[in-house]
């Protein structure tokens, strides 16, 4: 079972009233942030509500928690920009996994061959306290 997998196929969603009571943003500040670019909702069938998914209720917690720190929207916006960009730089990472062992002390991640080094596989070593990247003779 692929459990981020089985994540991206459900599909929820809540309403604007609903995502101002979850995240504790006011109906005016969500459509402000929508109309501003910052979130996105959507419809499912014309003139119906506004629907929110998951990720867009955790932009706007993350919105309202800089704001409430005292960071101007302007300032929000791009801390949010570059949390996107750090999150697709792991996303990228991830997709380059070739596989993933779990054992029952650490976890080691195959990322596969090393391309200016063929001979030889790029893994880390997780642990709950730390990580080690290894070059490791390639088998194959």
């Amino acid at each position: 079972m692929d459990f981020v997998k089985r994540l991206k196929e459900i599909n929820l969603s809540v309403g604007i009233g609903e995502a101002s009571h979850i995240t504790g943003a006011s109906l005016t500040q969500i459509r402000y942030w929508e109309k501003k670019a910052l979130i996105k909702s959507f419809q499912r069938e014309a003139g119906g509500n506004k629907r929110f998914t998951f990720p867009n209720l955790a932009k706007i917690v993350l919105i309202k928690s800089l704001i409430d720190e005292g960071y101007t929207l302007a300032k929000a916006a791009e801390l949010l920009a570059a949390h996107r960009h750090q999150a697709d730089r792991v996303k990228v990472i991830a997709n380059a996994l070739v596989e993933v062992e779990d054992g029952p002390e650490e976890s080691i991640f195959h990322f596969g061959q090393i391309a200016n080094d063929p001979n030889y596989d790029i893994i880390a070593r997780v642990t709950d306290s730390k990580t080690t990247f290894c070059k490791v003779k390639h088998e194959g």
